[in-house]
C-alpha cells in the first residue's frame, strides 16, 4: 500500500477485488488532512503542530496499509472507528492552525477540512454498514457512539472551509 503509485492506487480501487475500497480511501483522505496541516502549520511556523500532523499521517497511512494487507484493527468497525478519531484529531489541528497561518498558505487547510470531511464520511457510512449485521447491543451502542460525532465533525470542517474562503476573499 505505501509504495502505490497515484496512477496505479485508482486502478487497484477500480478493480474487483475487496480491498482496497471505500475504507481505504477514507483513511488516505485523514491522511491528506493531516499532510495539509503539517503544511501549513510548517510554513507558518507553528512549534509543535507539524509534528503532531505527521503522527496523525502516520497512522492513517498505517491504517490504509493495515486495510490492504488485513492486519488492521480486527472487529466490526473498528476500522473505521479509528479513522474518525484520527479525521476528528486532524480538523481539532487545523482549526487550532487557521487563525495564525499565513495567507498564501491557509487555503491547504480548507483542502485539508474537505479531505477529513471526505474521511469521517466515508467511515461513518462503512460502520452503518457493519451495524447492519450485529445484534449484540453493547456493540451496537459502541459503534452508535462512535459514529455520534460524525455530523458535528462534518459541520465543523464546512465551517473552517467557509472561514478560510472568506478570509481569502478579504
Amino acid at each position: 500500500m505505501r509504495t502505490e503509485t497515484v496512477e496505479h492506487f485508482p486502478e487497484s480501487l477500480a478493480a474487483r477485488s475487496p480491498a482496497p475500497g471505500g475504507r481505504t480511501g477514507a483513511a488516505l483522505h485523514a491522511a491528506q488532512g493531516a499532510a495539509l496541516a503539517a503544511k501549513v502549520a510548517r510554513d507558518s511556523g507553528v512549534v509543535s503542530s507539524p509534528e503532531r500532523a505527521d503522527e496523525l499521517r502516520e497512522t492513517a497511512l498505517a491504517l490504509a496499509a493495515g486495510d490492504v494487507d488485513g492486519t488492521g484493527p480486527a472487529g466490526p468497525g473498528r476500522f473505521s472507528t479509528e479513522v474518525i478519531a484520527v479525521s476528528a484529531q486532524v480538523l481539532t489541528l487545523a482549526e487550532a492552525i487557521r487563525p495564525v497561518a499565513r495567507r498564501t498558505a491557509v487555503a491547504d487547510l480548507a483542502a485539508a477540512a474537505e479531505a477529513v470531511r471526505a474521511a469521517a464520511g466515508t467511515a461513518r457510512v462503512d460502520v452503518e454498514v457493519d451495524l447492519v449485521g450485529i445484534t449484540d447491543p453493547g456493540e451496537r451502542e459502541r459503534l452508535l457512539t462512535a459514529i455520534e460525532p460524525v455530523d458535528d465533525l462534518v459541520l465543523r470542517a464546512a465551517k473552517l472551509t467557509a472561514v478560510v474562503r472568506e478570509q481569502i476573499l478579504r
